[in-house]
């Protein structure tokens, strides 16, 4: 039995955390930015495909850890849907993103 493929949503917050990102990257270096998008790409294809396999953060937000980078993906699954609550740097205080949910 094939099961349907997950889609990938993001907040706004979550895209305004990405956004913001991304920007500080490519005031430093637009080499430095595009390997920060590949990465995160590569953590929503990760969670796409196996989004139950990442440790729950809190109640039902998992994480995950973003590869090269000090940042951490969390996210809600609701039914076939991944639901990108935060995409946040690993210095600041995680309780920050606890009213998104």
């Amino acid at each position: 039995m094939k099961t349907k493929p997950f889609s990938i949503e993001l907040s706004d917050e979550a895209e305004v955390d990405f956004d913001k990102s991304y920007a500080f990257y490519f005031e430093d270096s637009l080499k430095v930015a595009d390997t920060f998008f590949k990465q995160m790409n590569l953590g929503f294809e990760n969670i796409k495909q196996n989004p139950t396999s990442f440790p729950i953060a809190h109640k039902d937000v998992r994480k995950y850890v973003v590869k090269k980078f000090p940042f951490v993906i969390y996210y809600q699954i609701v039914d076939a849907t991944i639901r990108v609550v935060a995409i946040f740097h690993t210095s600041r205080n995680p309780e920050i993103w606890n009213d998104r949910t």
